[in-house]
């Protein structure tokens, strides 16, 4: 799975990148070693050196993640409603929440109540 077309080329840019940020960092720490060079320059190598240490971590992670997934962490009793909700289409998962209201919500709350009737009225008018 990791040497298929995507993959071979983000291999390659990952690479390339690396060679590229090495290069310019040491190109930068030797002009700022030199006569000409300021602590700038240093300090400007050192960066380069930082981004391809971010390029390499980056990569890393990818491969660890195509390699093994991971799974997104559920509360208990969470599984059976994870699993409806997936095989629903997505307009129906977000009429359904937008539907129930959160908890720290009052259900009896009349300006609330018709609040949540101009929102969907909004809405409608939106879709047309």
């Amino acid at each position: 799975m990791l040497f298929s077309p995507g993959w071979l080329l983000r291999h390659a840019l990952a690479l390339s990148l690396v060679v590229f940020f090495v290069y310019m960092g040491r190109w930068q720490w030797t002009k700022g070693e030199s006569s000409h060079g300021t602590l700038q320059n240093l300090f400007y190598g050192i960066e380069w050196w930082i981004f391809t240490a971010f390029v390499l971590y980056l990569w890393g992670k990818m491969i660890i993640e195509e390699i093994r997934p991971t799974a997104p962490k559920l509360a208990d009793g969470d599984s059976e409603a994870a699993a409806e909700v997936a095989e629903q289409p997505t307009s129906v998962v977000l009429a359904s929440l937008a539907a129930s209201p959160p908890d720290d919500e009052d259900p009896d709350d009349a300006e609330l109540a018709e609040y949540n009737r101009y929102l969907a009225a909004l809405r409608e008018r939106d879709r047309v």
